[in-house]
């Protein structure tokens, strides 16, 4: 049971990260975006890649990529080693100039 649900979790996942490419006649194709020519679209559906003309195509949307959780985000007072790297003047002695 946990394995089939694991499955299905896994297969909505991809479906919702697929690039999408609207033909003229209403037909969607959900997939991952290959590249192209000036006359043709590529789109890998499944373990295919099927190639499309540009006439026949309506609309392109592309999926963007998912924040990955190895990217460190920067701490709200900005990077430590920069903090540190400014001397700071002790506040009882005089300024030299």
């Amino acid at each position: 049971m946990r394995l089939r649900t694991a499955i299905l979790a896994l297969a909505c996942a991809t479906a919702c990260l697929a690039d999408s490419l609207t033909l003229r006649n209403g037909q969607v194709v959900q997939g991952i975006y290959m590249g192209g020519t000036a006359r043709t679209v590529k789109m890998q559906v499944d373990d295919t890649v099927k190639t499309y003309d540009v006439t026949d195509v309506a609309t392109l949307q592309f999926t963007p990529p998912a924040p990955t959780a190895a990217t460190p985000h920067p701490p709200a007072g900005g990077h430590a080693a920069a903090r540190a790297a400014v001397p700071k003047a002790p506040v009882d002695s005089p300024q030299r100039i």
